[in-house]
């Protein structure tokens, strides 16, 4: 039986070292977040704009936890 391999090799904490910021995600949207808000206050305005544009649910999402992959090429076999 084959040994099962992790996916994941990284770390994962949760953002108290860095400032916080949001994001404005328009419910069911094919488009991914691209702008950092550091300041609610500006996040919320680009809320209200994305809904009326899009005539959509936006939500304001606030960034609590940082996932960064550590790459580590040793964990993968070519030839399985």
């Amino acid at each position: 039986m084959k040994k099962l391999k992790k996916r994941f090799e990284g770390e994962v904490k949760p953002l108290v070292d860095k400032q916080p910021f949001y994001m404005v995600v328009v419910e069911d949207s094919h488009n991914s977040p691209k702008v950092k808000h550091l300041v609610y206050a500006d996040a919320f305005e680009e809320a209200l704009r994305l809904s009326k544009k899009e005539n959509k649910k936006a939500y304001v999402v606030l960034a609590i936890t940082q996932v960064e992959q550590i790459p580590n090429i040793t964990n993968f076999d070519i030839y399985e």
